[in-house]
């Protein structure tokens, strides 16, 4: 796999590793104390869906599904080349477009959809720290709209409740977390001396997840909860920090958090469950051992992302097995071929559905319905 990802700036979908041996850890038991999904993924298959091709060296970077006939990805295409530039594929009942975003910027990292005619995404530029833009569309056209005052956005989520959260930084040491209702944008948590939080996940106003990395392997995990009064600091009990990827929120007591250890000896991405009350993690099967088994493996690099399965369990896509889409219900794993032999940037799962959709490390798109 190409170590290199498509954007500067780290994101939930994109991390880097250099090659390294490293061990397998032990997992922890089944969910415990939370409500068990299926035995096995939701019946249907993944199949490649016709979409625009992108030019050159294309990434999907985030997606959005708000309903079953309207789907949001947007990425790069021309990838590292002086003709870099962002790209956005609308999917209606008509087929796939191509939409027209503001000239300058290279990369949509981040898609969100509240319905077909209400989407977010957060663009750079050819330098994340010069430009950063959130863009709106408004059911005819992408538009430039402002963000936080002072802030380079990195992540964006929906509460259930229409509230736009943003977590970003003024280029400084800070971290920070607002949200918008009504137009107007709120801080509502400011770090000092916080690395950047390039996860989120609003469940509800007042259930609300942002984690990211630390400086060192030495500092806590960083990751917050919001009640909707306060912020709490979340304990994750382990003898390293970890950089928490990308949040999976389904219900108060059911939160995956897609997590990378910062080990010295560079281990792979692990899944980790919240139940309401505590954590339990469980490792990912690498592409050749028995489902369950932990063995040695080598690390290359990292990118890939997981999403909801609609009952409970969640999907995952990992560089460390491009030739299987990953299932895990809570108990066990289980694998199922993708199209390509390829890794899976972004995932979505359709609203009250098990259809999940995906944009991939080369441009195409996917579906399992």
């Amino acid at each position: 796999m190409d170590p290199s990802t498509a954007h500067p700036h780290p994101s939930r979908r994109a991390f880097t590793l250099g090659g390294a041996a490293l061990l397998g850890a032990a997992v922890a038991g089944p969910l415990a104390g939370a409500r068990r999904a299926a035995a096995a993924p939701p019946p249907g298959e993944w199949a490649a869906v016709p979409a625009p091709p992108l030019a050159g060296r294309g990434n999907l970077l985030g997606i959005a599904a708000p309903d079953p006939w309207h789907v949001f990805t947007g990425g790069t295409e021309n990838a590292f080349q002086p003709d870099a530039r962002a790209v956005m594929l609308h999917r209606t009942p008509r087929g796939w477009t191509r939409a027209e975003l503001p000239e300058g910027l290279t990369a949509v990292n981040d898609v969100r959809a509240a319905n077909a005619a209400s989407a977010w995404a957060v663009a750079t530029g050819q330098d994340p720290q010069e430009r950063t833009d959130l863009l709106h569309w408004n059911g005819l056209h992408w538009t430039a709209v402002a963000g936080p005052a002072g802030q380079r956005l990195l992540a964006i989520d929906l509460d259930r409740a229409g509230g736009l959260w943003a977590t970003g930084g003024s280029g400084g040491d800070d971290a920070t977390v607002s949200v918008r209702r009504h137009g107007t944008w709120t801080t509502s948590l400011t770090l000092p001396e916080a690395a950047g939080l390039t996860a989120i996940a609003a469940g509800t106003p007042s259930d609300v997840w942002v984690g990211g990395t630390g400086r060192s392997s030495a500092p806590p995990t960083p990751l917050w909860h919001f009640d909707g009064a306060d912020w709490t600091r979340v304990q994750w009990e382990s003898a390293y920090a970890h950089w928490i990827l990308q949040i999976e929120y389904i219900a108060p007591d059911n939160v995956w958090f897609y997590a990378l250890e910062q080990h010295p000896l560079f281990p792979p991405p692990t899944l980790h469950h919240w139940n309401g009350s505590e954590f339990t993690v469980h490792k990912i099967p690498g592409p050749f051992e028995p489902l369950g088994e932990v063995r040695p493996m080598s690390a290359i690099g990292f990118l890939g992302s997981i999403a909801s399965d609609g009952r409970g369990g969640v999907w995952v896509s990992s560089p460390y097995d491009t030739s299987h889409l990953l299932h895990f219900d809570g108990t066990s794993w289980t694998r199922e071929t993708p199209p390509v032999m390829v890794t899976a940037y972004s995932m979505t799962r359709v609203p009250h559905t098990t259809t999940v959709w995906v944009g991939t490390q080369i441009g195409t798109v996917w579906r399992r319905s």
